[in-house]
């Protein structure tokens, strides 16, 4: 059975993001991307959050999108503002 097109993982979105729009992403810096900036002082550490092989979720595919310039509704999703 088929998932729908929103339902993927990080891996999956970096091939798919190779493959049809000829991004090259490294799978450390869209998890970084998406995840959370840890500060002490003056330093910033980055902190991925996300297996890269968990369903995403929408939001972070969302935003995703939006970071590698890839429109929503090739994913199924409902185009946001930005499109």
């Amino acid at each position: 059975m088929a998932r729908p097109p929103w339902e993927i993982t990080l891996r999956e979105f970096i091939q798919i993001a190779r493959r049809d729009y000829g991004i090259e992403i490294e799978l450390v810096s869209a998890a970084i991307a998406v995840g959370w900036i840890l500060r002490k002082g003056i330093s910033a550490y980055p902190v991925p959050v996300i297996d890269p092989d968990e369903l995403l979720p929408l939001d972070i595919l969302r935003k995703l999108c939006r970071l590698y310039g890839i429109p929503p509704v090739d994913f199924g999703l409902d185009p946001d503002d930005d499109w």
